[in-house]
């Protein structure tokens, strides 16, 4: 896809890269990889670089070979190599995203938050360690306006919205921190669908926002 207009940033790439990031980030970033040429490349770029920086380390000898670690698990793996239903790619819904889905979009148990509003929980942790869900926004909805804590990341699986950043569509990516404040509002004529990862509760700036945030749960 050659249309896409926003991108990962350089410090979220060398996190993903480096592994330190919580694995609904990394699977968002995965789902955003799939359909951007321009940050795959940077992708695999940092992944070099990061290569490089291990083997200026001295080598240090393992006390334990690879195949020491596997047999301490007695278990046999039982890996789904089953692929997703057809109705999900005909959706366009990257596999990142499409294997953890229980069937298509439009038969999701959904739950309301607002008018014109409802979400899809993906994650289990607490509110305080952040959230991992999708999020239907009918069209012409707005969010409450927030910052974040940390970071924020929202990947656009269908329909669009526009903030202060600009319009972000199906395939973007809304990398976000700290110093960011947006007001999200859907610009599309159908909903807008987007998958959202964070490693803390958003901050609110109204009063409304801080009312409903234990019902949104972000």
């Amino acid at each position: 896809m050659n249309t896409l207009s926003h991108h990962l940033t350089d410090e979220t790439l060398q996190d993903y890269s480096a592994g330190v990031l919580n694995a609904p980030m990394e699977t968002l970033i995965a789902c955003h990889l799939t359909l951007c040429p321009s940050c795959r490349q940077r992708s695999q770029l940092a992944d070099a670089i990061g290569g490089l920086s291990l083997g200026d380390e001295d080598a240090v000898a393992m006390k334990a070979s690879a195949s020491d670690i596997l047999s301490l698990d007695k278990t046999t793996a039982q890996i789904d190599t089953t692929p997703p239903p057809i109705e999900m790619q005909l959706q366009g819904v990257p596999k990142p995203l499409a294997r953890l889905l229980p069937g298509p979009m439009t038969e999701l148990p959904w739950k309301s938050f607002g008018p014109g509003m409802k979400q899809f929980n993906l994650g289990s942790q607490p509110r305080k360690e952040g959230a991992f869900k999708l999020l239907s926004l009918d069209p012409g909805s707005r969010m409450s306006k927030h910052t974040h804590q940390h970071r924020e990341l929202t990947f656009i699986v269908s329909g669009s919205y526009s903030d202060e950043l600009g319009q972000f569509k199906a395939g973007d990516i809304a990398d976000l921190s700290a110093d960011h404040h947006h007001r999200p509002h859907v610009d599309s004529d159908v909903p807008c669908i987007s998958l959202i990862a964070t490693d803390a509760p958003v901050i609110f700036d109204g009063l409304f926002g801080k009312m409903v945030q234990p019902f949104v749960g972000i």
